[in-house]
């Protein structure tokens, strides 16, 4: 009598393992709360810091400054928001390119300071995306 080939019982595990890491959500990336995040824009010139637990802004080439305590940031569809009474921030992971510089960074950065809206960009610099 001939004996029945059998497959062996671990890739059924590997498997398995896969689909289940597959079945997570993803999460959305934010940066720990010690890590420092810088964006800028032009046009007036501004600049924003999130280091800890703190947000710095100053805009119109230093004529305003905002600081705030900064509140735990919200998910977005593609990165993050972060609401204070004055300031609300969102931070877009897409390619975004300096508009004076033309130096590359990993985020789109949106800024409503006292009601006024700022672009700009954020993140680490990409050398590779510079124009």
């Amino acid at each position: 009598m001939r004996k029945k080939a059998t497959m062996p019982l671990w890739p059924a595990w590997l498997l398995l393992a896969g689909a289940a890491a597959c079945a997570v959500p993803a999460m959305t990336t934010a940066p720990p709360a010690a890590q420092r995040y810088e964006a800028r824009g032009q046009e007036p010139g501004w600049h924003l810091v999130i280091d800890g637990e703190r947000i710095d802004y100053t805009g119109n080439y230093g004529e305003v400054r905002i600081a705030a305590p900064s509140p735990q940031p919200r998910p977005t569809a593609n990165g993050r928001r972060f609401e204070t009474p004055r300031l609300i921030v969102d931070i877009v992971h897409a390619r975004c390119n300096d508009s004076m510089s033309g130096h590359g960074y990993e985020d789109r950065v949106t800024v409503v300071a006292d009601g006024r809206r700022f672009e700009g960009c954020g993140g680490a610099r990409r050398t590779d995306w510079d124009v």
